[in-house]
């Protein structure tokens, strides 16, 4: 009996062992857990450690207002600087403009000068004429000398057409827009109605002398001119006809020319007035000088 109860002593003395030795046996999955946590643990660490600078916070308001204000800063200052570089090319081309507008009137004056001139000379042979056949007498008058004024009457005219280089390029282009001083414009705007009245005025011109033309083939013998451009008269030149009414009414004709020769002029008189308003307008708004 006592040799049984000391073996089943024994057994459960081993099988206590035995469990305790298991429980101090940490198992292997056990270790790779713990293991994979600590190396966690250490890149936390080693990462905490090798960035400083990192914030420990989130940006607030102010940090986001800032970057919005400095972005919209860059932002603005390259529109004001696109700007002022259109302003200045643009203030450039306007005083382009300017120079040329004043060119071009310069030129105008050149030209209206010069047509008063040989139109004011003709006016004096228009009178001679009418008067001449007004009064025309077979016995006293000369028919030479009726030839000879209506050879220089009959020469061409010279006419004035407004030099429209730079009205042209201003209302094409839209540059009108660019002459930003108001007066300035007015005063282009104006001498550009003027130089159209004087074209509308030649046109009535041009119509009065086809008139003339077509009555004086029942007059004159065009064959007692030298020349086809009329540089001379035959001493022997004799009217086509010495009918008073025919001669009266060429006279009418004559006299009507005259007239509206005369309406010419004063329309030149007036533009080339204006030129010069033009010219002293422009080069005193835009501080420029004109010889």
């Amino acid at each position: 009996m006592e040799e049984n109860i000391e073996e089943e002593n024994l057994k459960k003395s081993q099988e206590t062992d035995s469990e305790n030795s298991q429980n101090d046996i940490t198992p292997i999955q056990d270790l790779e857990t713990i293991n994979s946590t600590k190396e966690t643990e250490n890149m936390e660490v080693h990462h905490h450690a090798h960035n400083p600078a990192e914030p420990h916070h989130k940006k607030n308001w102010k940090s986001y207002f800032w970057e919005f204000l400095m972005l919209f800063l860059a932002v603005f200052c390259g529109f004001l600087a696109e700007w002022r570089l259109e302003h200045v090319i643009e203030h450039s081309r306007e005083k382009e403009f300017v120079n040329s507008m004043i060119e071009d009137a310069q030129i105008d004056t050149t030209n209206i000068n010069k047509v008063l001139k040989e139109n004011n000379r003709k006016l004096l042979y228009v009178d001679s004429l009418a008067t001449a056949c007004y009064n025309y007498n077979t016995e006293k008058s000369n028919d030479y000398e009726i030839y000879r004024l209506y050879r220089v009457i009959l020469s061409a005219d010279d006419v004035v057409k407004p030099t429209e280089r730079t009205l042209l390029q201003l209302k094409n282009s839209g540059g009108m827009r660019m002459i930003r001083n108001r007066t300035s414009t007015n005063s282009i705007i104006f001498y550009d109605g003027i130089g159209r009245s004087v074209l509308d005025q030649r046109a009535t011109v041009d119509k009065v002398v086809y008139d003339f033309l077509n009555a004086s083939h029942e007059i004159f013998n065009f064959k007692h001119y030298s020349t086809s451009t009329y540089q001379g008269v035959s001493e022997k030149a004799i009217l086509l006809s010495h009918d008073n009414v025919k001669l009266i009414q060429f006279a009418n004709r004559i006299s009507t020319y005259g007239a509206t020769l005369s309406q010419y002029n004063n329309q030149l008189k007036s533009m080339n007035e204006n030129a010069l308003k033009l010219m002293e307008t422009l080069s005193k708004e835009y501080h420029l000088t004109y010889k």
